[in-house]
């Protein structure tokens, strides 16, 4: 039983030998190997951190898209409302634009009547009072 546990343990023990001389041989390398074996080690062990803030991070990205895209639907809609409000508005200037118009055409119209209404009334008055002098001139001849 003794010579299966030796046999076991042999090579073990022969590679921690050849490690013990290759540090002892080279002994800045195998420090600096050493230390860039325990660095690596502290990065690996830092990996599911990093991911964690990695994921939280995109997670956040996420949401601000989300909303971004809310804020633009939302800006649509607005812009949608906005652009039939200004349509209608559109319609309603037309509308009173046609009235101002009409209001000013009537206006002219109407003061046309009033000044002929006024000339034929005065020219009436004056060919009466001419008819009347001239017959009365005329009678005086006779």
């Amino acid at each position: 039983m003794k010579i299966t546990v030796r046999r076991r343990l042999a090579p073990y023990v022969l590679a921690a030998s050849l490690l013990a001389g290759i540090q002892f041989s080279f002994p800045g390398s195998a420090q600096a190997s050493w230390n860039d074996i325990v660095e690596g080690w502290e990065r690996y062990s830092n990996l599911p951190d990093e991911v964690n803030r990695l994921h939280e991070s995109y997670q956040q990205t996420q949401e601000q898209l989300k909303q971004a895209q809310e804020n633009l639907k939302s800006y649509q809609e607005q812009n949608t409302q906005l652009l039939e409000q200004n349509r209608k508005l559109t319609e309603t200037v037309t509308e009173l634009t046609r009235l101002q118009q009409r209001r000013e055409a009537a206006l002219h119209r109407n003061k046309i009547i009033f000044w002929t209404s006024l000339a034929l009334l005065v020219g009436y008055f004056v060919l009466i009072r001419l008819m009347r002098y001239m017959m009365k001139r005329k009678s005086d001849r006779l």
